[in-house]
């Protein structure tokens, strides 16, 4: 399904950026994706475009605790040309796949010009804290990963940094759907992808999932408890999914087994089970990859916002049990363009914050 082959994949990091540099550990960071023009490392996948290395950086710490670039100071230190600081933190299997040469050539180049910058996301999960900042001018952005009590790591060690600039679509991104939406959820759910730009979410890509959300429910920082290849291991399998407005029911797919084990997704039903609601003129929800046969509702039926839909599952092209959301002017979703999603209150919740049914 060319392009579509990536849709609603929660933990890809991102596809088809113009800079990247990276190197994630697979046990921690099963089935990251990255493609870029410069390297291309999928952990998941275990393919890998490696670069050669040179000289490495003589500054590599390996018996300390904690090294001294906290998050939140990394573009402060970036701002200030501590390159060589900024690389002696980065993970070895970060310097094995990304020269110190090849790093210095596109730090000092990306951050040619820049005024400074803001960070607008944190996700922590899984003993690691993803951050992103962008620039003043809005034109330019960067994705570090580090790792937050991760066993045989450092504290603050990077483990993944990507870099590049921001293309915006406003033609799209100031419009607001006429209807309201609610969160599709009765409890607290987490943004894992959602925002205006590829940064925080990976759908900003592509036109018909472009303002599409990704929830999952987390405990203490990690959305499982117990083993991590079991659906019912993860906190938002099963739970309620609601109508996020009134409508009435277009589509249903119900019939699509769940992925087993997680980490294992289905491609060619990308969407898995799934229902699209009518709600005003041009404007469709698609809430996608339910549990088999979980859904509660039928073609035709009119649904009341908060009605329970069905249970979240793991079904179609989705790496571990999520809910994904979107609204669109069309119920063919694969042609259709993805339309800003208008929650009560104006808020517009991105990657790292929280979605509950009382916005």
């Amino acid at each position: 399904m060319g392009t579509l082959s990536k849709w609603l994949r929660i933990t890809v990091y991102g596809s088809l950026m113009s800079l990247i540099l990276t190197s994630c550990n697979p046990d921690h960071l099963a089935s990251s994706s990255v493609a870029t023009s410069s390297f291309t490392i999928q952990s998941g996948e275990h393919l890998m475009h490696k670069t050669k290395t040179s000289q490495s950086v003589r500054v590599t710490p390996s018996d300390t605790s904690e090294y001294p670039i906290h998050p939140d100071h990394l573009t402060n230190e970036l701002m200030k040309g501590n390159y060589e600081q900024i690389y002696s933190q980065t993970s070895q299997a970060f310097k094995q796949e990304v020269s110190w040469d090849t790093f210095l050539k596109v730090i000092s180049s990306f951050s040619d010009g820049a005024q400074g910058y803001q960070s607008i996301s944190e996700l922590k999960q899984d003993h690691t804290i993803r951050k992103v900042w962008i620039d003043e001018q809005q034109r330019r952005g960067i994705v570090a990963v580090f790792a937050d009590q991760l066993p045989d790591y450092p504290d603050h060690t990077i483990l993944g940094l990507r870099v590049n600039d921001l293309e915006k679509h406003p033609a799209t991104d100031h419009i607001q759907t006429q209807t309201i939406f609610s969160p599709p959820v009765q409890q607290n759910w987490q943004v894992v992808w959602g925002g205006s730009n590829t940064l925080v979410n990976y759908h900003y890509e592509y036109p018909n999932q472009r303002y599409a959300y990704d929830l999952i429910v987390t405990q203490n920082g990690s959305s499982y408890r117990g083993n991590p290849k079991k659906n019912k291991s993860y906190f938002a399998f099963g739970r309620p999914v609601t109508a996020p407005a009134d409508g009435k029911i277009i589509k249903v797919v119900n019939n699509i087994a769940d992925n087993k084990p997680v980490g294992s997704t289905n491609e060619q039903q990308p969407a898995g089970n799934y229902v699209i609601i009518q709600h005003a003129d041009r404007e469709y929800s698609m809430l996608a990859h339910f549990r088999q046969h979980s859904i509660d509702v039928q073609v035709g039926d009119t649904v009341k916002r908060g009605q329970v839909l069905g249970q979240c599952g793991n079904s179609g092209n989705s790496s571990e049990p999520h809910i994904h959301f979107q609204v669109m002017d069309q119920a063919n979703w694969a042609a259709s363009t993805s339309l800003p999603v208008q929650f009560a209150n104006h808020f517009s919740p991105i990657q790292g914050e929280t979605m509950h049914p009382s916005l």
